[in-house]
């Protein structure tokens, strides 16, 4: 994708819609299904606002502010109307300018499922070599969910191992491969490593392989940093746009396995990347499509449906709609080193923020004018007992602008 890629832009954003008023609540994981809606309505929703994680190396949010927004869709108000979509979390952006088109609380840590096997191929990538052979152990073998066929004693490939991690989903061939890097501990802190030099603040990897494990999240921002980056990555771009391989057996026998991308061969253009679905998660993607010389990315977490399908109502809405202005942007490797300089260079480290991306979070009325730019509100405590009383907090300014099946 060249140096197009690395490319980015900051721009003026606006939620839409917005709330006009202020609430203090809890936020928590959504129930198991919700349709985003598609344009205003008559009801506007009421947006609750994130923090950054607690653990985030810079105190504002990755990509813009107005992406901190939950619950209501993002979307400049000069687009044609959203699709509903079938899922809890989505964003749809250029991969090339980074633009992020459209999105549906974009920074919500949710479960990623197996898409976080494409994180598990970024951190791993650079330090095998494809042509290396590894041993396969009856560990390997007899990882939960879904495998692609791993028989211990036998010897696979690196590559033949990435195939099968990234084609069928294979929970085994992820535990494999993390054993290959060096172990399964030192891979995820490798995961873990390459997700901050992303930007990937709210993704926190507990296993290579995506099984619903205790604080292994993830959000539709972060996944579209790492899609992008894997899409930059010739191996693995190889490996998510193929359709089937023929992937070794016993005795020398081979038996093939498909993509499990179902938009590969079927939505035009397509060019990976990568599904998953487990109880907890419910069904989440990370897609790109290339064509007219765009390049888009989509993804989708917490669906009850197919979310290939669901990514495709994205697909079809970005690429009818060329001149849509972005809501904000997908920050490049050197942007982020750059912000996470400035923050410690103000002080701004790690634990300043006490609230936790589940705890307080804030509704944010959202700017109608260039001549009043979005505030956030903090009620004060003595604000409920004098009619509402409160402060604007001062926006920083963007420095750019159960373990079941994982599959």
């Amino acid at each position: 994708m060249g140096s197009a890629l690395r490319s980015r832009r900051s721009h003026r954003a606006w939620i839409v819609p917005v709330a006009a008023f202020v609430v203090l609540g809890s936020a928590t994981l959504p129930p198991a299904h919700a349709e985003t809606p598609a344009g205003t309505g008559s009801a506007t929703p009421s947006p609750t606002v994130l923090a950054p994680p607690a653990d985030s190396p810079v105190d504002e949010i990755v990509g813009g502010d107005d992406l901190a927004a939950t619950g209501v869709p993002l979307v400049s108000p000069s687009a044609p109307p959203l699709p509903a979509v079938d899922a809890q979390a989505w964003l749809v952006a250029d991969a090339e300018t980074g633009d992020v088109l459209a999105a549906y609380s974009p920074h919500e840590r949710r479960p990623p499922a197996s898409t976080i096997k494409l994180l598990t191929a970024l951190a791993t990538g650079a330090a095998l070599d494809p042509d290396e052979t590894y041993v396969a152990t009856e560990e390997d073998a007899s990882v939960e969910g879904s495998r692609v066929g791993i028989v211990a004693a036998q010897t696979y490939t690196v590559d033949q191992l990435l195939h099968g991690l990234i084609l069928a989903s294979g929970n085994d061939a992820a535990h494999a491969i993390a054993e290959a890097a060096g172990g399964q501990d030192a891979t995820v802190d490798k995961m873990n490593d390459e997700a901050r030099r992303l930007g990937a603040f709210d993704t926190k990897a507990v296993t290579p392989h995506g099984l619903d494990s205790p604080g292994q999240l993830s959000s539709a921002y972060d996944l579209a940093l790492i899609g992008r980056e894997a899409l930059d990555d010739e191996t693995i771009a190889r490996l998510a746009a193929a359709a089937v391989y023929d992937f070794p057996g016993t005795d020398g026998a081979t038996f093939q396995i498909q993509n499990q991308n179902r938009l590969l061969g079927s939505y035009e253009g397509t060019i990976g990347l990568k599904t998953g679905f487990t109880t907890l998660a419910g069904h989440t993607f990370v897609g790109a499509v290339e064509r007219d010389g765009r390049t888009l990315i989509a993804t989708i977490l917490g669906s009850e449906g197919r979310a290939e399908d669901a990514a495709a109502a994205l697909f079809d809405w970005a690429f009818a709609a060329p001149e849509t202005q972005p809501v904000g942007h997908l920050v490049a490797p050197d942007e982020v080193e750059a912000m996470v300089t400035d923050a410690s260079d103000e002080g701004d480290i790690l634990g300043r923020n006490p609230l936790d991306d589940y705890g307080d979070a804030l509704s944010s009325p959202g700017g109608s004018s260039d001549d009043v730019p979005p505030v956030v509100w903090l009620s004060l405590a003595a604000a409920a007992l004098a009619g509402g009383v409160g402060f604007a907090l001062r926006r920083r300014r963007p420095k750019s602008s159960g373990r079941y099946s994982s599959r």
